[in-house]
């Protein structure tokens, strides 16, 4: 009898313990289960608050409108230098050669047209920080032509006309929209100093080179060249405003394609409906 208790007892105080280590485990489990979601709302907490900061925040940086008014002081061949190149190809003013110098001219918006639609099929191979090299190299040689060939060498041959303005043209429609793509990492104020490069490259040529042609009879050729030395200007200060991890592989930041932009025309067809008017 005295051993039958004994083992009873022992059954009876087993049987007591034993819930505990399973409450502990049940504990132990909710714990981690808790931690773990602490720590993954913890994370993502911290990203969303890294993304906000991240573009928004981001001091302008000036430079980058030093970048677009040299580039696109290219355009500026379309205007009153435009009118003087003419004359120093000797060119009247009516006729076959005049029709085929406007013709010429034109060839600015073909090239830009042509290469905003198709670069991200002849240029998919490139990077687009890469894009905006090629770009520049092309303006480039675009505007060298007039004050080499016709200035300097005192060439009259009119093919000098389409070669130089269907390069500008083929050089904006790569430079205009990947330039911004490249530097979009670097918040909307970086954005804002670009876009304003735009209009301060014809004041410059316009305004400010045209006023001094009036009075300081300053020759026309300087300001052409001053476009062309603009060029090399341009590609040494984007080497140091690009992003550096687009510098290599340009993976970080892409361009989006016209096929996606058209299927995602609900999102800006409203609100360019205004200045289409």
């Amino acid at each position: 009898l005295a051993l039958v208790a004994h083992r009873c007892g022992a059954y009876r105080a087993a049987s007591k313990r034993r819930p505990a280590p399973l409450i502990s485990a049940r504990k132990m489990r909710a714990n981690l289960e808790e931690s773990s979601s602490e720590e993954e709302t913890g994370e993502e907490s911290g990203d969303s608050s890294c993304d906000d900061i991240s573009t928004e925040e981001l001091p302008g940086r000036p430079s980058a409108m030093l970048v677009m008014t040299c580039v696109i002081g290219g355009y500026t061949l379309i205007g009153p230098l435009q009118h003087d190149l003419k004359e120093a190809l000797q060119i009247p003013d009516a006729g076959a050669a005049s029709e085929v110098f406007t013709q010429s001219v034109a060839f600015v918006q073909w090239g830009k047209t042509f290469m905003t639609l198709g670069q991200n099929v002849l240029l998919s191979c490139f990077p687009t920080v890469h894009r905006v090299y090629i770009a520049m190299a092309v303006m480039f040689c675009g505007t060298m032509i007039p004050p080499l060939f016709v200035y300097t060498l005192g060439s009259h041959w009119i093919g000098w006309v389409p070669l130089c303005y269907g390069m500008i043209g083929l050089a904006l429609g790569v430079f205009e929209c990947t330039y911004l793509s490249v530097i979009s990492p670097l918040g909307p104020a970086t954005k804002s100093w670009a876009i304003m490069g735009f209009p301060a490259a014809f004041a410059v040529v316009n305004i400010l080179g045209q006023s001094l042609m009036a009075l300081v009879n300053l020759p026309v050729k300087v300001i052409f060249w001053y476009i062309v030395l603009c060029q090399p200007l341009a590609i040494v200060v984007f080497r140091h405003l690009a992003p550096h991890d687009t510098k290599m592989d340009g993976k970080s930041y892409t361009q989006s394609s016209i096929t996606g932009s058209l299927r995602d025309w609900r999102s800006w067809l409203v609100r360019m409906g205004p200045f289409l008017l």
